[in-house]
């Protein structure tokens, strides 16, 4: 059976196609993880390479500090387009505002995702493929 490649242009495609920002945020936060570590390893570094197309939102923030994140995290080389002044947000950015509702998540906030200008909840990244334990406190604690 073939492997699905996966591309990160599906995932500008979403805000192209007007998914909600809470499924475009879901995609990026927990689909692209598992979908990235379920392939092979050797197949990993020349997905995260392709540059995606720039939508002009805040949402190419997230995509680059996502795959910045990944390849830190799992060493693999750094992809040169995250670095795209256009992958930056400004003024800093909190995408899901009610999720993130103690001061204390943010001092767990991964430093991709500081370093493009996006304030994520780091319980919401996916916890499939090792990414929850390199730097969430722990389990999910109830509101």
């Amino acid at each position: 059976m073939a492997e699905h490649r996966m591309r990160l242009s599906e995932f500008t495609a979403m805000v192209r196609d007007g998914w909600t920002d809470d499924e475009i945020y879901r995609f990026m936060t927990h689909d692209l993880p598992r979908r990235l570590m379920g392939m092979e390893p050797a197949l990993r570094p020349a997905v995260l390479d392709e540059r995606p197309p720039v939508t002009g939102t805040r949402w190419d923030g997230l995509l680059a500090a996502m795959v910045e994140h990944l390849a830190e995290l799992h060493g693999i080389p750094l992809p040169a387009w995250v670095d795209e002044p256009e992958r930056f947000v400004q003024p800093t950015w909190i995408p899901i505002v009610g999720e993130f509702a103690r001061l204390r998540d943010l001092a767990w906030v991964p430093a991709a995702f500081l370093r493009h200008g996006v304030v994520i909840d780091p319980r919401s990244l996916d916890g499939r493929g090792g990414e929850r334990h390199a730097w969430a406190p722990g389990p999910r604690a109830n509101p």
